[in-house]
């Protein structure tokens, strides 16, 4: 019944800012942000990725994923997500745009 109510815990934690959250497994895209700017032909992405919820390492940032992209107009951003028990979680940033 502890080892429930820990694994609870640690899943809820930051479940207000995230969205959609899969407790066993979250593989899943969401919306980040929009600007009026038209829909571009140019994607950038960034990675970031946290281990045992320890260890964090990655530049996931919006401005690291348009210039990896040659983005200067943003247009969108959307993040895809992979979870597995919240032991591994692995954001990707995805910028479009020109």
């Amino acid at each position: 019944m502890i080892l429930c109510v820990a694994v609870m815990a640690i899943a809820m934690t930051s479940c207000s800012s995230l969205g959609m959250v899969g407790l066993i497994y979250d593989g899943d895209i969401q919306p980040v942000a929009v600007t009026s700017n038209a829909l571009g032909q140019k994607v950038g992405t960034a990675t970031c990725v946290s281990v045992l919820g320890i260890v964090a390492v990655g530049d996931g940032g919006i401005n690291a994923a348009a210039k990896n992209g040659g983005i200067t107009k943003i247009s969108h951003v959307d993040r895809k997500t992979l979870s597995v028990l919240s032991l591994f979680t692995k954001y990707e940033y995805f910028v479009y745009g020109e």
